[in-house]
């Protein structure tokens, strides 16, 4: 199965390691959502604060799963991507291309946000029936409005117009005639964050593009304004407070996450500066050394989750300083070509995580809610160590089935994280197929991992089926 490209003017090929990152941590995010929430699952399931046996949050229980690592990874593929996307337009000096884009794509997830929190059945008041058909005019409007038609200026803002007419009437029919009060308050707070990042993180990038040390730079004012945010009368208390008003589209406090998604743009810069050889096929000598140090950033990636999930902090310790000489050791003797690439993200990745192991007293132990720097440096470090997994397996199955559905999805987001509310959920329930879900789970809860199997290959097939036919939604 080939994997599906779009046709770009940069001068390097589309990065399917980045979409296999982001197919992933997309997928993991779906999957998190639809996975039973039963007493009988074990805590590694869920995210480390909301778990068996109640499910209530509970901030002081620190610690991270695999769930916890979903959402920071989909952000650093995110900021690996905006040189990629922008690299060009800045050579060329088109700001107003990149102004509006990115004004375009802020508004664009902003609408998402609210409109995915409105419109999902679950949270409609109207019967089954109205519910669901109105969750599919939903998705079908999204079409309309994400993805990008060809033919002339009136046709393809035509359509754009009337998605967005159609979910203007049916937010109209449910707010006023149904009386389900709409609050642009309540948005996908995901979505939200991604929005703030979309706009934020690329402006940092535009600033910084040709400086890490910039860059780094703002994570270190950040972590300044963070710690200084509560003093009586402070310039940056302010700052951070700025305009509560307008907390419903921004949110000062969504930067926090510019500590993950600036380390995500250092990958984008280092596979452009790199592209004669990140472009590169593994030879048959490489593929064996590759493939030892995919399983050791494998292995380095799951023993942070394990050890921090179980609070085993001295063999973490002990573990990260070991790995660390493994990794110098496997660089003595592999360090040209592709391999010098990997020790420039192997230093970055370990670095990180170094760093947030300082962090990690901080609070009360590493935590996704309230996450801090412990947090979000470590996950930025894994990504960059996960990178190379991503890569190796691109690279040497590129064609496999499993690998290329992934990419697929990586590479149509925005369908992926809607399709189970918006389409899958709605057909079931006509089809009065989601009490059978309901019933197997009552007799056994192992059963209740039927309906998760079945999102899942939906999930997958649909969002494939659309990139295949190359249907993507952007914002």
């Amino acid at each position: 199965m080939e994997l599906v490209t779009k046709e770009t003017t940069m001068v390097i090929k589309r990065n399917y390691s980045i979409d296999l990152l982001r197919g992933l941590a997309i997928i993991g995010m779906v999957l998190a959502a639809v996975v039973p929430w039963l007493a009988d699952w074990p805590g590694w399931m869920y995210h480390a604060q909301v778990g068996p046996p109640d499910f209530k949050f509970n901030p002081n229980n620190p610690g991270i799963t695999w769930v916890d690592l979903v959402f920071p990874f989909f952000l650093f593929a995110m900021g690996a991507a905006f040189p990629l996307a922008l690299r060009n337009k800045l050579e060329s000096k088109q700001y107003k291309v990149m102004v509006t884009g990115l004004l375009r794509r802020g508004l664009l997830l902003v609408f998402f946000a609210i409109t995915l929190a409105y419109f999902t059945p679950d949270n409609l008041k109207a019967n089954p029936l109205v519910n669901y058909m109105t969750a599919l005019a939903v998705f079908a409007s999204y079409f309309l409005i994400f993805l990008r038609f060809d033919g002339t200026p009136l046709r393809r803002y035509g359509l754009q117009a009337l998605g967005f007419i159609l979910i203007i009437l049916l937010g109209y029919y449910h707010s006023e005639v149904l009386g389900h009060t709409f609050d642009k308050a309540k948005n996908n707070i995901i979505i939200l964050v991604l929005a703030n990042m979309a706009v934020f993180g690329s402006i940092c990038w535009l600033l910084t593009a040709n400086n890490f040390l910039l860059r780094t730079g703002i994570i270190v004012a950040f972590i300044g304004i963070w710690f200084t945010k509560d003093i009586a009368g402070s310039w940056t208390g302010a700052l951070w407070n700025f305009h509560p008003e307008i907390k419903w589209f921004y949110n000062f406090a969504f930067l926090k996450y510019l500590c993950i998604v600036l380390p995500g743009s250092i990958l984008g810069d280092l596979l452009i500066t790199h592209r004669s050889v990140t472009n590169n096929a593994f030879t048959d000598e490489e593929r064996p050394r590759v493939r030892l140090l995919a399983l050791m950033g494998l292995a380095f990636v799951c023993f942070h989750v394990v050890t921090l999930y179980m609070r085993l902090l001295e063999v973490n310790l002990i573990g990260h300083t070991l790995f660390g000489v493994l990794f110098f050791l496997f660089f003595r003797n592999n360090d040209k070509g592709q391999f010098g690439f990997y020790k420039l993200l192997i230093a970055w990745g370990y670095t990180l995580a170094t760093i947030a192991l300082f962090f990690e007293p901080l609070d009360g132990g590493i935590k996704k809610d309230p996450s801090s720097f412990s947090y979000w440096f470590l996950t930025s470090g894994l990504a960059f160590v996960f990178y190379i997994v991503c890569d190796y397996l691109t690279k040497v199955f590129p064609n496999n089935l499993l690998v290329s559905s992934i990419v697929k999805n990586g590479q149509n987001p925005m369908i992926a994280y809607c399709v189970s509310a918006f389409c899958i959920t709605p057909i079931l329930g006509l089809l009065h197929i989601l009490p059978v879900f309901d019933y197997l789970s009552g007799i056994d809860p192992a059963l209740g991992l039927v309906r998760t199997v079945v999102y899942m290959l939906l999930m997958i097939i649909i969002t494939n089926y659309a990139t295949t036919k190359r249907w993507f939604w952007r914002s």
